[in-house]
């Protein structure tokens, strides 16, 4: 008798205890949730939004709204809807066991900025991957110019953006290879102010200081790309504080082991 009282006793309070887990999880998921702590890191100190932007884009798209309660959180679509935004890299929403919840938020990194006629500006990220200029802010970017006639006539983003043949033809992947340089490097994220291409001599980088033009050519390789930025490091380094920035009208890097400067007339 006292080992079934005991059982009975046992199951009471068993079912007591879940009694109240089920109960505590309805109370909790009935309570009003708080204003989203949301958190955008962004790479290089590059802005691409606000957390102000952010908390709007989810209150129009109904994933946030005022007086809502914990279970009406979707935190799946909210991390899916995120994700998808051009200028998001990576995205993780969550909550804790009160009324706060979180959404951190790390932004893409865009290192060129390709502009031309006959089609809308658009960037190169830092993981060779195109995005749409961004609605909320637009940061200075390395500009690179003169490659429209590269693009067939009819091509637009939407079409570059998976093609990696097309991308290739379009000299995109050069545009990678020189802006990555130029933007992991101090000296020369501060002195390249725009590359313009040309089917004569390829890219030509365009100096903050001094009023040459610097024929870079080509870029089919990183090992290419590094050599001639050392070359051109030691031009001025060794060459400049002797002659001064105004005194050559152009740097030629185009040619193997050499450089070739004229000066101006």
């Amino acid at each position: 008798m006292k080992k079934i009282i005991k059982i009975v006793l046992g199951v009471l309070l068993f079912g007591g205890i879940i009694f109240l887990v089920i109960a505590a999880n309805i109370k909790n998921s009935n309570q009003l949730l708080k204003t989203p702590n949301i958190t955008i890191h962004t790479q290089d100190e590059i802005p691409l939004m606000t957390e102000l932007e952010l908390k709007q884009e989810l209150s129009t798209h109904r994933l946030f709204w005022d007086s809502m309660t914990k279970n009406e959180l979707k935190i799946g679509d909210i991390e899916d809807f995120i994700k998808q935004m051009n200028e998001v890299y990576s995205a993780d929403v969550y909550t804790n066991l009160g009324t706060d919840w979180f959404v951190n938020v790390k932004t893409r990194r865009p290192l060129a900025r390709i502009m031309g006629d006959g089609f809308d500006d658009f960037y190169l990220d830092s993981e060779y991957r195109l995005m749409r200029l961004s609605p909320y802010m637009k940061p200075k970017i390395l500009p690179f110019t003169g490659i429209e006639h590269l693009i067939p006539q009819g091509i637009g983003f939407e079409q570059l953006i998976n093609n990696d043949s097309l991308k290739t033809k379009c000299k995109l992947d050069q545009i990678y290879r020189i802006s990555n340089y130029v933007c992991n490097d101090a000296f020369y994220n501060a002195q390249i102010v725009q590359i313009h291409y040309t089917q004569e001599d390829g890219f030509i980088l365009i100096p903050r200081v001094g009023k040459q033009e610097v024929k870079f050519g080509e870029a089919t390789s990183e090992e290419m790309v590094n050599d001639k930025f050392n070359k051109l490091t030691v031009f001025y380094e060794e060459v400049i504080p002797y002659e001064g920035w105004d005194k050559y009208e152009s740097i030629n890097l185009k040619f193997k082991d050499q450089i070739v400067a004229k000066k101006k007339e």
